[in-house]
């Protein structure tokens, strides 16, 4: 349970200065939760992120430049202990898919009733997913031809791609690669270019997210 006398810090990641105003003002009207910072882009977020201790990040989906699904994914990867709620306007397979799989903690919609927004701050901080109803509706009624399409896509590595794939996802850099299977770095970095153009995705991060999932599903059969 969370104590009662350290509050739960906050910070509010929006490209909207008045909704950030208006989010910190009615926020830090409880003592349970302390708004530490503000940001109005992804990069923002992640410096203020270098500077102080947070413990749950309200994100914006839609941010000048970088993206809220990607700077998810960055601070997973930085701070495995911030917790992450998504606020957002959108309500889409595209938006919704791409904050959970980066790891968002929750995911709400802007018209939440104010006195909700706190609860979802404080059980998201104590461990617990917050999912707007329509969004856990939306994942469940995506989630089986999503792991299909996956399937399908992930087999037409070959056998020498899907190796490299299972070692990307242990986090394993090129040179430990080419030493485990015994080729040169150089193959693997082909390799690797191979697989990122197949999967279609932009770099090793988002290679080794889909790796989990599809050997996660060729393990249940």
């Amino acid at each position: 349970m969370m104590s009662k006398t350290v509050p739960v810090r906050v910070l509010i990641v929006d490209d909207h200065g008045m909704v950030r105003f208006g989010l910190r003002g009615y926020l830090e009207t409880f003592p349970t939760l302390c708004v530490v910072g503000e940001a109005g882009s992804a990069e923002e977020a992640l410096d203020v992120l270098e500077t102080i201790s947070v413990d749950v990040v309200l994100m914006d989906l839609v941010l000048p430049g970088m993206s809220g699904a990607e700077a998810i994914l960055r601070i997973g990867e930085r701070y495995p202990a911030v917790r992450v709620i998504v606020m957002t306007s959108f309500l889409d397979t595209a938006h919704v898919l791409s904050a959970v799989r980066a790891g968002a903690s929750g995911y709400l919609l802007k018209d939440i009733l104010p006195e909700d927004l706190v609860q979802a701050i404080i059980s998201v901080h104590n461990g617990q997913s917050v999912m707007h109803p329509r969004v856990v509706m939306l994942i469940a009624a995506n989630l089986h031809s999503t792991e299909q399409a996956e399937l399908e896509l992930g087999k037409s590595l070959s056998d020498r791609e899907l190796a490299v794939l299972r070692l990307l996802t242990q986090g394993r850099q090129n040179h430990e690669i080419a030493a485990e299977l015994n080729v040169s770095e150089n193959t693997i970095r082909t390799h690797v270019s191979n697989i990122l153009t197949k999967l279609d995705v932009r770099d090793r991060t988002q290679a080794a997210l889909f790796g989990v999932r599809f050997f996660e599903a060729l393990a249940r059969g």
